[in-house]
């Protein structure tokens, strides 16, 4: 009775790898983990003979698209060495978005389009421009600083093309008798 057993078990032990062909000198690939879920489910280098989970994958990324291909946890994809961001970048470090930053004090903060990023994916509003950003998390910032920070920032006394006022005043500067209105900037008063 042992003589069967034992025979049994070099039989599966040797006799599947005969099967297969596995001899332990077969190359190391990409496989897809077998016994996590689909939802949590990444990718492992190892070398693999009975054939489970396909024949395996030059790269990392292949296995990724391959079989966790619409994963929507992104965990097979963030296992990779430099995994896609849900932020994609622009050149020269910067975003195509805008966000408050939050590590200055408010009176002194304005919005950033930096990398990298000092916070995780939807953990704080942005916006599409600079202008937007400063309205809704600095409108009422009485310093004025991200405003200031614009490209073209407001300024107290708009000007209107050519130099002119949008009204006339009293010119003050000139003897009464010569004197007139203008309508002339920089004003004389504030």
């Amino acid at each position: 009775m042992k003589i069967v057993q034992i025979a049994l078990f070099f039989a599966s032990v040797y006799g599947a790898s005969a099967q297969t062909g596995c001899d332990g000198t077969e190359p190391e690939k990409w496989y897809p983990s077998g016994g996590s879920d689909w939802t949590n489910g990444f990718c492992k280098f190892e070398r693999q003979c009975n054939g489970n989970y396909g024949a395996g994958f030059s790269t990392e990324l292949a296995c990724c698209q391959g079989q966790f291909g619409g994963q929507t946890s992104g965990v097979c994809l963030s296992n990779l060495p430099a995994p896609p961001t849900t932020s994609p970048t622009i050149s020269g470090g910067l975003v195509d978005f805008w966000y408050p930053d939050y590590d200055t004090a408010w009176p002194d903060a304005g919005c950033l389009n930096t990398l990298p990023l000092p916070f995780n994916g939807n953990d704080r509003p942005t916006y599409d421009t600079q202008l937007d950003c400063c309205k809704a998390a600095y409108g009422g910032q009485s310093s004025g600083k991200c405003l200031s920070q614009l490209a073209s920032p407001p300024t107290t006394s708009p000007t209107l093309s050519g130099g002119m006022a949008g009204f006339w005043y009293p010119d003050y500067e000139t003897a009464w008798s010569d004197a007139g209105c203008k309508h002339e900037v920089p004003l004389p008063f504030s």
